[in-house]
Formats: C-alpha cells, sequence, structure tokens
C-alpha cells in the first residue's frame, strides 16, 4: 500500500539522503560538542494546549532534550512555508499529524517508521493499547504515526432491528432504506454528502489501489455507492422527537459520536432498555467507526535524534499523559480506558448541578458494549483529503440532480486517477 511511484520515491530519497549528508559535514568541523539539552523541533499548524502543556512538563522532567514548538500559519502559505523548508533540509524533527496530509507525506517518505521503536519498547507495548487504533495511521506494514487520545463516529439502532456490525455493508444499507415504511426514518439530520464521507473515510482502499496508484471509481460498486446514499432522506428533528422516534423505532439509527464515556451513555439510554448495536458506517468487510485522531504525532525520516523524538512520542502513551492531559476524549491506554469505565458505573458526573436527578448510571452491558465494539470495530486508515474532496465536489452534481450518475462517475475517475497516479 501507498508505494510511490518511482520517480517520486528517487527524488524524495535523493533529498533525504542529501539533508542526511549535510546533517554529517556540519558535524565534523572540529567544533566542540554542543552542550544542554538537545533541540528537537515540533511542527503543527494550530497547537492543542494539552500538547503545549505537557511540552512544557516534559522539558522541565529531563536534561537531555527539550522540545521546541513551530508554529505554522493553518494556510495553504503556511504549508507552502512547510514544504520549502523540508526541501531545503530543515525538516522539523516532530510533525504534528493534525493538519497535513499523512498519506502523501508517507508516499515521498517523509516520516519515521514507529513500528521498531514500539516493537522493542520496555515502558510500553502494543498490547497495552486498545486493538485496531493504531490502524489508522499504518501503511504498508509500517506504522507512521500514533495518536494518545481519539474520539468515534458511529450509527447505532436496535440489534433486532439493525443486525450487527459484521453485516453492516452498502448492500445491508440499501435493503435497511428500501425497507423503510412511510413514517419510519432511517437516521436523523444525515445528508448523502455526509453518508459518503463518512464511508470513504472508513473504506477509500476499495476504490483506490495506493500500491498501483489506480482508481475504480468508474466500477458498479461505487455506483451502487453513490446510488444508495442518494437515497436517503434527509430529515431533521427536535431533541424531543428525536429521542421518542428512537424509543419506538420508528428511527432506525442514531448518530453517535462518542467523545466521552458520559456522552456515550446518554447516547445508547435514548434507545431505551433494548440491546443496541454498534453498527459504525458501511464497509465491504462490516461496520467500521470514523476515528478522529486527537494530538497525533509522527517523526521526520530526516530527525538526527531519533531515539529522544521516540521519547517524547512514547511519553504521550504512558500513564502519566493519560492521566493527566486526556479530556473530552477516549485514552488508548486499556488500563486507563477501564477506569474510565468504573467511573461512569459507580459516579454520578454532574455532581450538585440539576442533571445529577437526571442521571442514570451505566450498566455493565452498556460499558461491554462500547468495550467490545471498540475492540472488535475496524478502523479508516490513512485518508487523502484531496481524493475526497474530488469526490464530493462531483458527487454534489449528482446529488442536486444536475448531472447524471454515470457522468459524475466519470468525471470523479478523471480527476481522482491523474491525482493518485501523479502522488502514489
Amino acid at each position: 500500500m501507498m508505494r510511490k511511484i518511482q520517480k517520486i520515491r528517487y527524488s524524495w530519497n535523493v533529498l533525504i539522503i542529501a539533508a542526511s549528508v549535510m546533517a554529517v559535514l556540519a558535524g565534523c568541523g572540529g567544533e566542540k560538542p554542543q552542550e544542554g539539552p538537545i533541540l528537537l523541533t515540533y511542527a503543527t499548524f494550530s497547537p492543542d494546549f494539552e500538547m503545549e502543556q505537557w511540552i512544557a512538563e516534559w522539558n522541565q522532567s529531563q536534561d537531555q532534550y527539550r522540545i521546541e514548538i513551530l508554529e505554522y500559519e493553518n494556510s495553504d502559505t503556511g504549508r507552502a512555508q512547510l514544504n520549502n523548508e523540508i526541501l531545503s533540509g530543515n525538516a522539523p524533527d516532530l510533525f504534528d499529524l493534525s493538519y497535513i496530509n499523512v498519506s502523501s507525506f508517507v508516499s515521498k517518505g517523509l516520516l519515521e517508521d514507529l513500528r521498531p521503536y514500539l516493537d522493542r519498547e520496555e515502558k510500553i507495548s502494543e498490547e497495552d493499547l486498545l486493538p485496531g487504533v493504531l490502524q489508522t495511521y499504518e501503511a504498508d506494514g509500517g506504522l507512521y504515526g500514533v495518536m494518545p487520545e481519539f474520539r468515534l463516529e458511529i450509527l447505532a439502532g436496535k440489534r433486532d432491528r439493525v443486525g450487527n456490525a459484521s453485516d453492516w455493508t452498502v448492500d445491508r444499507l440499501c435493503q435497511m432504506i428500501e425497507g423503510l415504511s412511510p413514517d419510519e426514518v432511517l437516521v436523523e439530520g444525515f445528508a448523502p454528502t455526509g453518508m459518503l464521507r463518512a464511508v470513504l473515510a472508513t473504506d477509500m482502499e476499495d476504490f483506490v489501489n495506493w500500491e498501483e496508484g489506480t482508481c475504480s471509481f468508474d466500477g458498479e460498486k461505487f455506483r451502487k455507492l453513490l446510488t444508495t446514499v442518494n437515497s436517503i432522506e434527509t430529515v431533521y428533528m427536535e431533541e424531543k422527537e428525536l429521542t421518542e422516534g428512537l424509543q419506538s423505532g420508528k428511527v432506525l439509527l442514531d448518530r453517535i459520536y462518542v467523545t466521552d464515556l458520559v456522552e456515550y451513555v446518554n447516547s445508547v439510554k435514548a434507545f431505551g432498555e433494548e440491546e443496541i448495536s454498534l453498527l459504525g458506517f458501511p464497509s465491504e468487510t462490516g461496520g467500521r467507526a470514523v476515528l478522529t485522531a486527537r494530538m497525533p504525532i509522527g517523526i521526520s525520516r530526516t530527525c538526527e535524534n531519533k531515539d529522544g523524538a521516540w521519547e517524547f512520542v512514547r511519553s504521550l502513551l504512558e500513564e502519566d499523559f493519560q492521566r493527566k492531559h486526556v479530556h473530552f476524549c477516549l485514552p488508548v491506554r486499556q488500563d486507563i480506558l477501564r477506569e474510565e469505565f468504573e467511573r461512569v458505573m459507580t459516579q454520578n458526573p454532574y455532581g450538585d448541578a440539576p442533571e445529577a436527578k437526571m442521571w442514570k448510571p451505566a450498566t455493565q452491558e452498556e460499558v461491554d458494549a462500547l468495550y467490545n465494539g471498540l475492540c472488535r470495530m475496524k478502523y479508516s486508515g490513512i485518508f487523502d483529503e484531496t481524493v475526497w474532496n474530488i469526490v464530493s465536489e462531483e458527487a454534489e452534481a449528482y446529488f442536486s440532480g444536475q448531472k447524471s450518475v454515470e457522468a459524475v462517475m466519470d468525471v470523479i475517475q478523471s480527476r481522482a486517477s491523474l491525482y493518485v497516479s501523479e502522488n502514489y
């Protein structure tokens, strides 16, 4: 997956080697060894407050390294500035992966594979983390980023009506839409473009072969996806009407944002006492959740102090950070998440606030449903925003009735194929 075409691979490797040689030559001039901590630079387009706090704490906690934040303007100008510095051999040591095209950075060989560091790590192992979460930044067998915390977006419904996540495919979605009675709603407030993005965010590899640099947006599978999501009727409801619809079964699915456990519990209790399924979004292999990483981080291939950079990356996965700086998101450590589960089953989060009287603690079944869902759910891989922008721009003409589905598919295939062939 994600091997760039030969000419791109060659040019970027030459730049990387040249930058490394320049660094070695710069250190051969007979100068005295550097005194004080080694400086590591962290590039970001929008600093996260918790990350800023942690960098300050980490810098004070040890003497060998110090992190300096490099903030770039979150615009085309800022991205051009970062690209120019990378090309000139002045790449930062660490990247905030939140606002960059990770797939492009991976294909151009700009990110270090973190798998060897994690495999030989003694303080933390992959088993300490939630299964599957690392998939988000995996490519071609390598691991190019990690995240300390995350949010999920999923679809959920009563199990006796919607089935299980393992059966949640586009065909199943189509069957569910066709089976709706006139007074039933599939999901409140979801437009075709939103569903299309969610499906592609979880399963874009089904339409793009990154390794070969080809696309298949002109096939029957993509046509089925477009026509299916276009048949979703966008219905907006007041909160009371939605709650009544979920409990009565007239609204089949609810769009749930799992940002913390309290919000999750409130969402599942809206269905009443019946057992629910956390479906995610449909894909060829079953339900997948749309995962949004908070503070994802990667190491530059040209970083001269990769061990020091890894020490900082690892610190984000250790108990100290996970306990003190994970707020309104889910931690990636399983032990910390289990502690959160215990709290939502035993402690009223609202204290003396009026909402405290309405609070019902989470049941063991609700907690187990989320934990099992997190462990079983497949997560999206690296998502290329440029491909999505091409798809969404052209698909809107079909959704609005301006173009036929065939005409839209032809344009998407042409534009996306050209982009992918030139960049992968």
